[in-house]
Parts: C-alpha cells; structure tokens; sequence
C-alpha cells in the first residue's frame, strides 16, 4: 500500500464543507454514541437511495459510485471500532501546517475541525472523486449525551461493501455532534484495529473494537 503523509490546511478543515451538508436533528434521549451512529448511517442510507437527491448533487462521474454504495447492506455492522487520538497529536498536526503556538482558545476551535477532518484525510488519498462521492452521502445530527467527554470516530464496517466512520465532536452543555462520512478510498484497510492503527502514518491514534451488544 502507498502511503501519502502529506497534510494540507484546506483539507484539515474541509470537514467545514462537509458537515454543512448535514441534516442536524435535536435528540435529547441519552442513547449511547453507538445508536446514535447508527442512526445517522440510517439518514445516510436513505440519501444514497433517493434518486431526486442523487440526481440533484451528483454528476455522472460520481452517480455510478453512489449506485454501487446504495446496493450494500447497512442494517447490521461486520464489527465498529472507535478511533481516538490526543491533543498532542493534533498539536504536532497543527504545528506541521503552520498553527505554532496557538491559544488555548484558538485551539479548541481547531482541534475539532482537525479531528473531523481525519476521514476527509482518507478519502483525499482517493483524489477528488471519492471526496466528492463522500461529501454527497454525508449526514449529521446534534444530540444531548452527559457521558460523552471526549471527541472520538466510530468506524463502522461492513461485509462488501464501504465503511462509515461517524466522527463525534463535543460541544457546550453537553451538546454532541455527529457527522457521517462514507470511507472511499479502496485501499484503507480496516479488517483490525492494528490494522486501523497503521493505516495512520502521521498521526498516532488509538484504536479500539466497541462493544455493540451494550
């Protein structure tokens, strides 16, 4: 597998783009961040099977992906792992395009956009049509979670057909946002979560298989 480290600024915070595209719902029952993954990958796969919404968004050249997306079976993950990395790493990261020394307020308001950005990272090995294909199909929602305490990414895998990774960024109040991203790139391999772990060369993360029968 070809590994490419370069990181951009622009990509660091397209997640601003994509996240825009969301459709963002108030929930205030605590249900764990497992079922609220799930359920923004149920928005997702209602979008990828609307026919008027695809032929709004997308172009020829990504309609064909989006169809073969749509073919795959969602109901039930083949296994969910959460991906979590330190404010270290994402210092390191920020300093590498340019944000040295920054403010303890300037950084909690870029170490979210660089964590939401670590799947568009994924997706940017693909070149331009996975990010487009993957902007399309995104989903989000805003909830209430008390337990949630630390921004994380659920990576859903499935039998056949792509991953979603739902990343999870905390707000004031308890507040949670979600956002769903199908993950493109063909040679992202997500069988482990040594395997995850290696996947991500320039960031040191922390990889674990979630427990879904809680």
């Amino acid at each position: 597998m070809k590994k490419s480290t370069g990181i951009t600024v622009s990509a660091l915070l397209s997640v601003l783009v994509l996240s825009a595209c969301g459709n963002n719902k108030s929930n205030t029952e605590t249900k764990s961040l497992y079922t609220q993954g799930l359920e923004v990958i149920q928005l997702m796969t209602e979008i990828i099977q609307n026919e008027e919404y695809i032929n709004l968004t997308a172009t020829d050249s990504t309609k064909s992906a989006i169809q073969e997306l749509a073919e795959g079976d969602y109901s039930a993950p083949k296994a969910v792992y959460s991906i979590q990395t330190s404010d270290t790493e994402l210092e390191k990261l920020a300093e590498m395009n340019g944000f040295g020394n920054i403010s303890d307020n300037m950084k909690s308001f870029i170490f979210p956009k660089i964590y939401g950005s670590l799947i568009n990272q994924i997706n940017g090995k693909g070149g331009v049509e996975d990010i487009a294909v993957a902007g399309i199909c995104t989903a989000g929602k805003t909830f209430v979670n008390e337990n949630a305490d630390e921004n994380i990414i659920y990576l859903y895998t499935y039998e056949n057909t792509a991953p979603i990774a739902v990343t999870f960024i905390k707000g004031d109040d308890n507040s949670v946002s979600a956002n769903g991203s199908f993950v493109m790139y063909e040679e992202f391999t997500c069988d482990s979560a040594d395997e995850i772990e290696e996947f991500f060369d320039y960031i040191t993360v922390e990889v674990t298989e979630v427990n879904t029968e809680k």
